[in-house]
């Protein structure tokens, strides 16, 4: 698993980015403590505008970044656990949790930088989102190998 002390550098990275505005600078350090894969992915995705923010005054921002095969749910600022992130991603689930070779997936880095960039698609979370987002991540998870 990549160290506590690359997690923090990377982490102060995408902090240090300016509100709306991505440098070259700031890439090139991306891709010092990022791999290229994920680098490029996530910029995908951004390009794409496929991250969206559901706000709800009740709870705290929820996530789903449109990817090329399905929709996946991420969560940030996870501050009780040990990993501040979770996407539901088959990439996250192997290459993070699992192995622990990366420290997170494209749609983490991409879920970052547009919350930072202020790219995110904005929506207001109704119940029937909420209820909606909760079954799909239900379905995912009850749909595996229980063992």
């Amino acid at each position: 698993m990549p160290s506590d002390e690359l997690q923090q550098i990377a982490d102060a990275v995408i902090e240090s980015i300016n509100d709306g505005e991505l440098s070259d600078q700031d890439i090139l350090k991306l891709h010092a403590v990022v791999p290229e894969t994920i680098v490029t992915g996530a910029f995908n995705l951004l390009d794409h505008a496929n991250v969206i923010k559901y706000s709800n005054p009740l709870t705290y921002p929820r996530y789903e970044v449109l990817g090329s095969t399905d929709i996946y749910t991420v969560f940030l600022d996870m501050t009780v656990s040990p990993i501040p992130f979770y996407c539901s991603c088959p990439a996250f689930s192997y290459a993070v949790l699992s192995s622990g070779s990366h420290m997170m997936c494209k749609h983490v880095l991409a879920t970052r930088l547009a919350d930072k960039l202020g790219l995110c698609i904005e929506r207001p979370m109704t119940l029937e989102d909420l209820q909606s987002m909760m079954m799909r991540q239900f379905q995912l998870h009850s749909s595996g190998d229980p063992t």
